[in-house]
């Protein structure tokens, strides 16, 4: 009783790892993964129910005409073994990505002929239990089509396990995980190799103990589920694509630990003595991946730059399986992207210095006819939107002639930089200073009526005449001026130019050194 009792728990835990493997099935390899489990509780709930038979005849009936019934309907179970360790492993190392129609119908004959054999055995032949000679009900003498079964059992399972070993030899990454999982696969064949060869110690000759071997399977896989993330995310044409990708990636559980890490990531992630260790958190890994919950979308690497992309899988419940992460290196880029920016800030720079040259007058400075065209199309409509005013002053030099034939050009260009710099400084931060050619300048003063613009311009023109260019240029120079006001004298560009250039003529010929405004009694 108590190996049959093991027996009922051995087929218990298969059945809970069955579920978990099927909850993953969106996973290639979960649904192989889940048939094999139920196969091996199938094989040992059967196979349980044959022993207790004996024990319970009137509770675990059987029919007359088939000896070991409950014993042939376990081989349901042992059929679909072998088929389903041999897809998972097709699945699992990518030699397949998805399981396709022709291979499944080709893996189930053989187990379905040898079920419909087994159970149609001593009615119309005697090929499976060759004969059956009941010795407590219990044991059979195998006939051709068992040992035939046996050996297509065990080249499926011998294909299998020279995949993995291929497998463990060329993946550095799922080494372990694969080798694990095939010392599980090979404990289980030698506990069904010990049965049929009748190895077994004297107590359990009689006894199969096949089932515990596939127990030990069962239990490896779910270690591995639970700790490595078997399952979660799976080795899938790791040598076609994973391997051999330019860019890094991680893989996490939902959970959030490292589950596999490709060679480019090694490389950003992996200094010298340093590797990064799957089963911890990521964050941990990478301190800099997150800032308060939130994926940065570049990271600084050991000089490198690398953008982040963020993908996350799930299940079928809309829970999240796991998360890839990939690293690009955009190192050279960001150097490339900072290199223009420097040109286009040069070429800005140059734009603008260009732009000053276009609209200052090369010798004074101050700006030139052009610039003040587009200052007063602005400044114009603006003082009459807002019911302010602007003065606007023409200013010329008196007797600029005679200092130029007298004292030579040098010093008349002297004198016109010397205005030109007392116009600055003279006049407020969004006033405007422009030379309008020869020895005429402009001033713009947004915001002053007439007299508040005249009391400007003569303190304007006070300090002028009492400018000393020593010896050897003139002194008491001075100039005349005509100032107009928007929307007093003018209300366009073209009428305030006149109606100040008059007013200037008017300075001119009413004795010089003066300020004229229209209307001046």
């Amino acid at each position: 009783m108590l190996f049959v009792t093991a027996l009922f728990i051995s087929c218990l835990v298969t059945l809970f790892l069955a579920r978990y493997a099927w909850a993953r099935r969106e996973t290639p390899a979960a649904g192989s993964v889940a048939v094999m489990m139920v196969g091996i509780s199938w094989w040992t709930l059967f196979y349980a129910i044959q022993l207790l038979r004996p024990e319970l005849p009137e509770v675990i009936p059987q029919p007359d005409a088939l000896p070991l019934f409950w014993f042939r309907l376990m081989f349901i179970g042992v059929g679909a073994l072998p088929a389903s360790l041999l897809t998972f492993v097709l699945l699992y190392t990518g030699v397949i990505a998805r399981l396709n129609r022709r291979l499944v119908v080709g893996l189930s004959i053989v187990p379905t002929l040898v079920v419909v054999v087994a159970l149609t055995d001593g009615i119309y032949h005697d090929w499976f239990l060759a004969g059956f000679a009941a010795r407590e009900g219990q044991s059979f003498t195998g006939g051709p089509v068992f040992w035939l079964h046996t050996l297509y059992s065990y080249s499926l399972t011998l294909i299998a396990y020279g995949l993995l070993v291929r497998f463990i030899v060329r993946s550095r990454t799922y080494r372990m995980q694969a080798a694990v999982l095939l010392i599980g696969g090979l404990a289980s064949s030698a506990a069904n190799i010990l049965t049929i060869v009748g190895a077994l110690p004297e107590p359990l000759q009689d006894l199969d103990i096949s089932p515990f071997g596939f127990l030990v399977t069962a239990v490896v896989m779910l270690l591995n589920i639970r700790s490595q993330g078997f399952l979660d995310v799976m080795p899938i044409a790791r040598s076609l694509v994973f391997e051999h990708m330019a860019d890094g990636v991680l893989v996490t559980d939902g959970q959030g630990r490292l589950v596999d890490r490709n060679p480019k990531a090694r490389e950003f992630f992996e200094p010298p003595g340093k590797e990064l260790s799957r089963g911890e958190p990521i964050e941990k890994l990478i301190p800099d991946l997150y800032t308060n919950g939130q994926m940065a979308s570049e990271i600084e690497v050991h000089n490198r730059c690398l953008s982040v992309q963020k993908n996350a899988f799930y299940g079928n419940t809309g829970k999240i399986r796991g998360v890839v992460y990939g690293f690009r290196d955009v190192t050279t880029l960001k150097e490339t992207e900072a290199s223009l920016r420097d040109q286009l800030a040069r070429n800005e720079q140059l734009s603008q210095a260009l732009k000053e040259e276009s609209i200052r007058d090369p010798l004074t400075g101050l700006y030139n006819r052009r610039w003040l065209d587009e200052v007063l199309e602005q400044e114009i409509p603006r003082t009459l939107r807002e019911h302010s005013h602007l003065s606007f002053c023409m200013m010329d030099l008196d007797h600029f002639k005679r200092v130029n034939d007298t004292w030579g050009h040098d010093v008349g260009d002297r004198i016109l930089v010397a205005l030109a710099g007392l116009l600055k400084d003279g006049s407020r931060k969004h006033d405007v200073a422009a030379r309008f050619g020869g020895e005429e300048f402009v001033l713009v003063l947004p915001g002053l009526n007439a007299e508040r613009g005249r009391d400007v311009v003569d303190r304007l023109r006070q300090a002028f005449s009492e400018l000393d260019f020593g010896p050897g240029g003139p002194a008491n120079l001075t100039f005349s001026a005509g100032l107009a006001v928007v929307p007093d004298h003018a209300t366009d560009r073209e009428s305030l130019f006149k109606t100040a250039d008059n007013a200037l003529y008017e300075a001119k010929d009413t004795g010089r050194n003066r300020v004229v405004i229209p209307g001046d009694a």
